[in-house]
């Protein structure tokens, strides 16, 4: 009887060396196990549950369904006498705070807890490089967020809209909205691993984290510059106008795009501070 198993070698160089068959573990945890269905079904009753609370609870002809437009809803108050538009700002609210949860305590699980575990210094004995093995932690905790929070929430929400209104969203407008809901939680899943490479207990971590993402939104209204440079104002209304987040979403233009490029530019300098912090760790 021939033996027709073989070994896959997967050659990687320099940064790259071992991302791959890291990136396959990281992922096995959410895809190869009942994660990301529980995951999935907690977010299909909290957040689209939440939405349906606020889209159904009252009869279609006694209540305000959207006949107007979706960009002439340009300001707080004309979107607070619209159940459904309403509904979608109570959607994409508790969206832009729940998630980020989750994605701080994935990334403090990812460092932390694989260094108090040992088993970060047990893989990188082996010929792993070390910004693989922060970078494919970061891609399948993304990955799975993205997923399970974000594409499958959305395509959920539009659904219900959709058939409540019995007219659709713009597309691409919903479409914008679920990915600065990704880039949020891209935010601060990034600064949960700069975080986890420079502290070494978990209540650090997750206590700057949560901090930053549960108090962070709600001092625009007395410091609304922090809006122009962070994620906070995807979500939250500083001014009397809708938030970004809510303006891509009914198909309007924003007004400005500087908190977007600002929360790229603070993620990618999250990670660059992770790596480098990570790469002078001894274990």
């Amino acid at each position: 009887m021939n033996d027709t198993s073989t070994l896959k070698v997967i050659i990687g160089h320099g940064w790259r060396m071992g991302f791959t068959n890291l990136f396959h573990a990281a992922s096995s945890s959410w895809w190869s196990t009942k994660k990301w269905l529980i995951q999935t079904i907690i977010w299909l009753l909290f957040l689209n549950g939440m939405l349906a609370v606020f889209l159904w609870k009252a009869p279609t002809e006694t209540s305000s369904v959207t006949a107007a437009p979706y960009n002439s809803f340009t300001s707080m108050e004309a979107v607070q006498h619209d159940q459904t538009v309403s509904a979608l700002v109570v959607f994409l609210t508790f969206s832009a705070f729940a998630l980020p949860v989750v994605a701080i305590i994935a990334g403090q699980e990812a460092i932390i807890g694989e260094r108090q575990l040992g088993t970060a210094a047990w893989v990188l004995s082996k010929p792993v490089s070390r910004p693989a093995f922060i970078l494919s932690k970061l891609a399948a905790s993304s990955l799975g967020i993205l997923v399970t929070g974000v594409v499958i929430q959305g395509l959920v929400a539009y659904v219900q809209l959709s058939l409540r209104t019995g007219s659709r969203l713009p597309i691409a407008g919903f479409s914008g909205a679920m990915g600065l809901l990704f880039l949020n939680c891209m935010f601060y899943l990034t600064l949960t691993y700069m975080l986890g490479s420079i502290f070494t207990n978990r209540g650090s971590v997750l206590g700057i984290g949560l901090a930053t993402a549960l108090i962070g939104p709600t001092i625009l209204g007395s410091l609304p510059v922090f809006g122009e440079f962070t994620p906070w104002s995807f979500f939250v209304p500083v001014t009397e106008g809708v938030p970004a987040g809510l303006a891509v979403a009914l198909g309007q233009p924003l007004a400005s795009v500087t908190p977007i490029i600002c929360t790229v530019l603070w993620s990618i300098l999250f990670i660059i501070v992770a790596l480098i912090r990570f790469e002078r760790e001894e274990f």
